[in-house]
């Protein structure tokens, strides 16, 4: 999992699940080690974009636009202004509970195709990204080649190159809407 830091906004977050052996595959295909692609030239970058094959039945990929900071930041300034006497809120945890149930339903319907559990799957994040991750009850390991994919897909996004098999949710909308029904009542 990894999110691009566009004024640590996180405004673009791809996710991809598989089974290990079909992301070391597609790695190994593009050739250049680490990924990462604010590091990398512009020919490396192309080379990372034409490689990048995410056809097989083993491995999904979402990319999510989510502007986690924005919204959030539009909360609490709302609940400021409100001087509400609610018990102290966790927005991030809020907003985080609202992210995952967008998408629950087809990381479950995925993760039964290869007959594994939600609580089976381990999730390589950064070190921003592993409240999320417990926030969702899903495990974290540290950065490793389906973060360096990861990172690849969340800067195409950002940077509106679109890639096939990629699934993007842009939730923005949604989960400011259920924070505010929920939290500005």
């Amino acid at each position: 999992m990894s999110g691009d830091r566009h004024g640590s906004q996180h405004n673009h977050v791809a996710l991809i699940i598989g089974k290990e052996d079909e992301i070391s595959r597609i790695y190994s295909n593009i050739g250049i080690s680490p990924i990462h692609m604010s590091e990398i030239t512009e020919q490396e970058r192309q080379h990372v974009y034409d490689n990048l094959d995410f056809s097989s039945n083993e491995i999904r990929v979402w990319c999510f636009h989510i502007s986690r900071r924005q919204i959030e930041n539009n909360i609490r300034e709302r609940l400021r202004t409100r001087k509400s006497r609610k018990p102290r809120i966790n927005i991030h945890k809020n907003f985080d509970t609202h992210w995952f149930r967008l998408f629950r339903n087809d990381l479950e319907t995925f993760a039964a195709k290869l007959r594994t559990e939600l609580s089976e799957i381990v999730i390589e994040a950064d070190s921003d990204m592993v409240p999320t991750l417990k926030n969702w009850n899903i495990n974290s390991a540290y950065k490793g080649k389906a973060y360096e994919l990861s990172d690849a897909v969340a800067w195409f996004n950002q940077k509106e190159v679109r890639l096939g098999q990629c699934k993007i949710m842009d939730l923005r909308t949604s989960i400011e809407e259920l924070m505010k029904h929920g939290l500005l009542k």
